[in-house]
């Protein structure tokens, strides 16, 4: 196996590398919604799309960086004059409602490696864009207490759901079909019986499960009703709960996906530190193949700045991983998908991981 990978790295290290960072997509499979954005325009033309693509490329910093207020860093000024430096594809779509009234909007899909060097540029944070799936169990006491579902365009869902598109946060409301029905009630949710909604939320691929309660007063209409209850979520084994009492739908809604979006961006975004270079030592690896697709796997890390091959034994690869990321941060978030895993029994100075691939 030895002289096999010798041979291999011999070739076509540096190519790899060089590519595997060059090309970055595998962090970003199933996250292309993070660089997609709608917004409403008056008409087709290159004013109103230019307007838009403004809105949206704040709207995708805001995702990318965990941040729900931009700032005009000169970097940022300077990519406003110019945001068609962006993005790559625009569409315009046309749209009736129940009242054939049409309504337009255009959808630009932003450029995921522009962007991320346009934030380490301007000293912007940089939050990975692997996020914990969030399932929201939500239910509403109107006398008699319901669970609301993806189906049932309820002010305050309806806002969650765009809430958290506008920070980057991916959440699922439940169907609340037949299946979720039998296996969730809504004394389930309004007791927070964790045991059952976790179990549930599993059909969803729930990393973190939100509980929200509420009860309403009407207003002139469903949007200006005054709402109050509490929202709550589970981070790192201990509950974070925040009351509301008189608010809208709009701002319940954000009290919960602020919450969930601040809290993960604390602990995930790399804040703009200076770049250094950190020794990983990696074992497991079987052969050619599978050195190939762990470098593939650390290149599409959007943590991660470079990585280079220093050293090579029998048991072991020596890397150096440049990051922006403290050694902490960097070991949380190269084991936090399980492809590699710390070996605990390792006794060198420098970190040691497992390829598990």
């Amino acid at each position: 196996m030895r002289a096999d990978l010798h041979r291999f790295l011999h070739l076509v290290t540096t190519a790899l590398v060089v590519a595997a960072l060059a090309t970055p997509t595998l962090a970003r499979a199933n996250t292309s919604w993070l660089y997609a954005v709608e917004r409403p325009v008056e008409a087709q033309t290159d004013a109103e799309r230019r307007r838009a693509a403004r809105e949206g490329l704040l709207i995708v910093l805001s995702r990318i960086t965990g941040l729900a207020s931009v700032p005009r860093t000169p970097e940022v000024s300077a990519a406003l004059e110019r945001p068609d430096r962006y993005y790559n594809e625009f569409v315009f779509r046309e749209r009736r409602d129940a009242l054939n009234e049409i309504s337009l909007s255009v959808t630009l899909t932003y450029q995921a490696d522009a962007l991320i060097a346009l934030c380490k540029q301007a000293a912007l944070p940089v939050w990975w864009s692997r996020r914990p799936q969030v399932v929201a169990w939500v239910v509403e006491d109107g006398g008699e207490r319901q669970v609301l579902g993806s189906g049932s365009e309820h002010p305050v869902t309806e806002a969650l759901v765009e809430r958290a598109q506008l920070r980057g946060v991916p959440l699922t409301l439940p169907l609340m079909d037949l299946d979720d029905s039998l296996a969730v009630s809504a004394a389930d949710v309004w007791g927070k019986v964790s045991q059952t909604l976790d179990a549930a939320g599993e059909r969803y691929g729930a990393d973190l499960v939100l509980t929200g309660r509420l009860r309403g007063m009407p207003g002139v209409d469903d949007m200006t009703a005054n709402y109050r209850g509490d929202w709550e979520i589970w981070l790192d084994g201990a509950p974070l709960v925040e009351k509301f009492t008189g608010v809208d739908a709009a701002t319940a809604a954000a009290i919960a996906v602020d919450l969930i979006a601040d809290r993960l961006a604390e602990r995930y975004a790399v804040l703009p530190r200076s770049v250094r270079a950190q020794r990983v030592s990696i074992v497991g690896l079987s052969g050619p193949e599978a050195y190939a697709e762990m470098m593939r796997y650390l290149g599409s890390l959007e943590f991660i700045d470079r990585v280079d091959v220093v050293a090579l034994s029998d048991e072991s690869l020596e890397l150096q991983v440049a990051s922006r990321a403290g050694a902490e941060q960097l070991l949380m978030l190269l084991t936090a998908e399980d492809k590699l895993r710390e070996d605990k029994f390792y006794r060198g100075i420098d970190v040691q991981l497992v390829w598990r691939g």
